[in-house]
């Protein structure tokens, strides 16, 4: 049994995860959100890259939704603070047979008929990988079984998540709703959930990105965020364009530029070569005033800051828990030392220094993302002003309306 319902709490941790999100992304752009209904009961298949943080984001986008959580992310009081849901023991989280959440389903089935939003991840656990993990069957009979026992049926609304970085501090992040699954189905029972179970895996191939290898899925991501670079086009279109291999042009000119990018000294952001898209002086300008309130809220913070960075070094044992690790420990400790700066200004009677640190953090983390973007930049320019045309003259290509998919 549950310690608490999923409801008890879901007011603070609705507050705690939009802080994590808006401290540690710098972005969450939602994909089509018209296709979560309005009213009435949903099934989010969520699709599961970067650990419990996915959660986070999901939940301050859907915020009424309860979540199937395993019973891993609930084991202490600390977890508890971050985590609710409905509570299942997955198979490699006891030390031999199978878990028996039949309970769990029951409860989830009755949430939903109540009218209730619910998350499942249909792959039980995440990875940042090039391909999404098989598939579990519990979203399928949870289908199938509400199918059988009639009455009102979800909406049932796969949903993609793509970090341009998982683990880098102000990255940005996009959610992807693809079209609901359609119910009607034909045929024996035994075949009907053969069916659910491939309707599931289309969709949510629909709305993720698959690769073939790593080295593949690292050249797909760092052509989509290049392709984004002063043109506001979305990551996961670029990623979906490159799923389905590179354009000739474009491979022949990656292929072209690349040694040239092996250069000793050119800096990077998230793996790709910034240069400035417009006059490089412009971004001299910026590099000579946006860093400095970045690094005093660097310094203001430098207790939280070197705490998350410590803990996503200590204990993140794979790329998809290093967010999750930086979060835990670096929000509470944010949040503690905010809590003792407080009470020094308050005993001090100097609740101005307050204000203007809260002013300088607040600033700082706005521009902190621009700030490194313009400097790499700008130094690049200044380093390498031939590879800046090269670059250039490449990312127009990227941006070739030819290379476009219309459906996104």
């Amino acid at each position: 049994m549950k310690d608490a319902p999923p409801t008890s709490g879901r007011g603070f941790r609705l507050w705690l995860h939009r802080l994590c999100v808006r401290v540690f992304f710098d972005r969450v752009t939602v994909i089509h959100p018209e296709n979560i209904p309005k009213s009435g009961p949903v099934l989010l298949l969520a699709l599961h890259r970067n650990g419990a943080v996915d959660g986070f984001v999901y939940h301050t986008i859907v915020p009424e939704s309860v979540f199937m959580v395993s019973t891993q992310l609930r084991k202490n009081w600390f977890a508890r603070l971050f985590f609710s849901g409905i509570e299942v023991t997955r198979d490699k989280d006891r030390n031999g047979g199978t878990a028996d959440n039949s309970d769990a389903v029951d409860e989830c089935a009755a949430h939903l008929r109540a009218g209730g939003k619910l998350f499942i991840f249909p792959e039980g656990t995440s990875s940042l990988g090039p391909r999404h993990l098989p598939f579990k069957s519990g979203a399928a009979r949870l289908i199938d079984a509400m199918l059988e026992s009639g009455g009102p049926m979800p909406a049932i609304v796969p949903v993609g998540i793509h970090y341009e970085c998982g683990w880098a501090f102000r990255s940005q992040v996009e959610v992807v709703f693809g079209a609901p699954l359609s119910l009607d189905f034909a045929g024996t029972t035994r075949r009907r959930l053969v069916e659910i179970k491939q309707r599931i895996n289309n969709a949510l191939e629909a709305v993720g990105a698959n690769f073939e290898s790593d080295s593949i899925q690292q050249t797909a991501e760092l052509l989509a965020y290049g392709r984004t670079l002063g043109t506001g086009k979305s990551f996961f279109s670029g990623l979906k364009r490159f799923e389905r291999g590179l354009p000739p042009a474009v491979f022949a000119a990656w292929g072209e530029l690349r040694p040239a990018l092996n250069a000793r000294g050119l800096l990077r952001h998230q793996g790709v070569p910034l240069f400035p898209v417009r006059s490089p002086w412009l971004y001299g300008l910026a590099t000579a005033i946006f860093p400095a309130p970045v690094i005093a809220a660097a310094l203001l913070n430098a207790p939280p800051l070197g705490l998350a960075v410590w803990a996503g070094a200590k204990f993140a044992d794979a790329p998809n828990v290093i967010a999750l690790w930086r979060i835990l420990v670096g929000i509470p400790a944010l949040v503690l030392w905010w809590f003792l700066l407080t009470l020094a200004a308050v005993v001090a009677g100097k609740l101005e220094w307050l204000l203007g640190g809260i002013f300088i953090s607040i600033v700082g983390l706005l521009l902190s993302r621009r700030a490194v973007k313009v400097t790499i930049a700008f130094f690049n320019a200044v380093q390498f002003p031939a590879l800046r045309k090269r670059m250039l003259a490449f990312y127009r290509l990227l941006n070739q309306d030819s290379f476009d998919d219309p459906a996104l």
